[in-house]
């Protein structure tokens, strides 16, 4: 009885199969090179796109001035309804911030929200090349809605846990031009910032030297009634003494001698009166005015030469994917070939 062969053979025969390769490793090759010219071109059409990173650090070498400027700003009663109890426990919790090193941190918060309003980010960006040629292609009323679309550009990234540094992110696709306009950015956030915090602190001022005038004036009124008073009673010296010498049951009245000021004599008042016109604090609040604003303060710490580059365009993946798809697809084709030459063959048989 004879035995049924088998239809087909479903061994692969590894020896065959290397050979097919070896007798087609011409179009492999030739259609693996098609392919990664193929990938190199498309990877020469793609923008070339970088991701500049600059850490942004509380500064390391702040002034006083700028701890004098909050406590200036906290002991303040612009308000006009926060008590001394409240401005007394706002001191303490500033000098409280001040000692932990927390001052500089509240500076750099300050600047990255001034930051994030990308108006300094976008007027730097404005006049580039890169935004011109883009614009021109839009009409006139639309150029702007375009134009803020390149906020996208920038991110801030948060402090990390347990690190006090923000990073901005910053996309384009020229390194040089985006270390310069990143510059010219932080320049002018921060001149805006100190501009800022000088107009806070010359409000602040105005409104203690605007206090400091009132007090000054309701107390000259009322020691000028009080030497009006002395005068009319003739008296020139210090007559506080002698009353109370002269009346033991005033001793226990801790208050003769503010009701009866004009004892003290028109002399001693008179001389009060010159002192306090001729006080220096209100000058000095001018100078300490003066004095913040031509100081130099580097409000938060970074070295633009520090930013860091790297290529958004990955250009070795890109090349790597194109020549295993040229191999995969000479593979292919040359067992396709042999496969349709074999069965034409078969046929002619």
């Amino acid at each position: 009885m004879k035995k049924n062969s088998p239809l087909y053979d479903d061994e692969i025969d590894i020896i065959a199969l290397f050979k097919i390769f070896w007798d087609g490793k011409i179009k492999i090759l030739t259609i693996t090179i098609i392919s990664f010219l193929l990938g190199f071109g498309y990877n020469s059409q793609i923008p070339n796109n970088y991701l500049n990173s600059l850490s942004v650090n509380p500064s390391k070498d702040y002034k006083i001035e700028i701890v004098e400027y909050y406590k200036k700003l906290a002991t303040s009663n612009q308000s006009n309804q926060l008590n001394q109890l409240n401005q007394l426990n706002q001191l303490n919790q500033l000098n409280q911030l001040n000692q932990s090193n927390q001052s500089n941190q509240l500076i750099l918060k300050k600047f990255i929200d001034e930051f994030k309003d990308y108006e300094e980010f976008l007027l730097n960006i404005k006049n580039t090349k890169k935004i011109q040629e883009h614009d021109s292609k839009f009409k006139t009323e639309d150029q702007q809605i375009e134009f803020f679309k390149y906020a996208k550009f920038l991110e801030i990234v948060e402090p990390e846990k347990d690190k006090n540094n923000y990073i901005i992110n910053f996309k384009w696709h020229d390194p040089d031009e985006a270390k310069k306009i990143l510059k010219d950015t932080l320049i002018l956030v921060s001149k805006n910032l100190k501009n800022l915090m000088n107009l806070e602190l010359l409000q602040s001022l105005e409104f203690e030297k605007k206090l400091m005038l009132n007090q000054n004036n309701e107390r000259l009124n009322y020691l000028k009634e009080q030497s009006t008073i002395a005068k009319e009673l003739n008296i020139i010296g210090n007559q506080v003494d002698n009353v109370i010498l002269s009346q033991p049951s005033l001793n226990s009245n801790i208050n003769t001698a503010d009701n009866a000021y004009y004892l003290r004599g028109h002399k001693v008042i008179d001389k009060e009166i010159e002192l306090i016109k001729n006080r220096e604090s209100l000058k000095f609040m001018d100078q300490e005015i003066n004095r913040f604003k031509d100081i130099e303060i580097k409000l938060v710490d970074y070295n633009i030469y520090l930013m860091v580059t790297k290529s958004l365009k990955n250009t070795k993946l890109i090349l790597m994917i194109s020549i295993l798809l040229g191999l995969i697809a000479g593979v292919c084709y040359v067992l396709f070939s042999n496969a349709i030459q074999s069965q034409t063959i078969s046929k002619k048989k």
